[in-house]
């Protein structure tokens, strides 16, 4: 993909959620510019949620959005529909914001994919790729907050 720039980039891996669970991971550029890591979990519903912050080099960032262009992870989005549900269950699933140029426009774009979709095995291990980089940006802890 031509002139893909990433904003935004978040996933939730899949999880029971039956007792108010929550784990989730953002990719995003702080107040100041540069790129974080948002990780947010709570295990129950009477537990605190904890966030913590991440510090992620720009240079990684890069990497990844190569990776994302160059394997056309966007093309994911096109899967069809699978005919599994559960109701007891937090589906894992991705998030991003990005601008691309296309026939010489350029947009902000919104894509999305979830575990609710019919993958091939060459699928999964790209998914399975993008989730070990993904979880590889993060650097120094910059901060954690409790919240009751």
């Amino acid at each position: 993909m031509k002139d893909f720039s990433l904003h935004r980039l978040s996933y939730s891996p899949g999880y029971g959620d039956m007792l108010g669970q929550y784990h989730g991971s953002t990719l995003r550029k702080g107040p100041d510019g540069a790129w974080i890591m948002v990780c947010t979990d709570r295990e129950r519903y009477d537990l605190p949620k904890v966030t913590a912050t991440y510090a992620v080099d720009h240079r990684a960032v890069a990497e990844l959005a190569t990776f994302i262009a160059e394997k056309n992870i966007l093309s994911l989005e096109k899967r069809p529909q699978s005919n599994l549900f559960v109701t007891d269950y937090h589906p894992w699933g991705w998030h991003m914001d990005y601008d691309a140029t296309t026939f010489g426009k350029r947009e902000r774009k919104y894509w999305r994919i979830e575990e609710y979709q019919r993958y091939s095995t060459r699928d999964y291990k790209l998914l399975n790729e993008l989730r070990q980089r993904f979880e590889a940006l993060r650097g120094e802890k910059l901060s954690e907050t409790t919240e009751e």
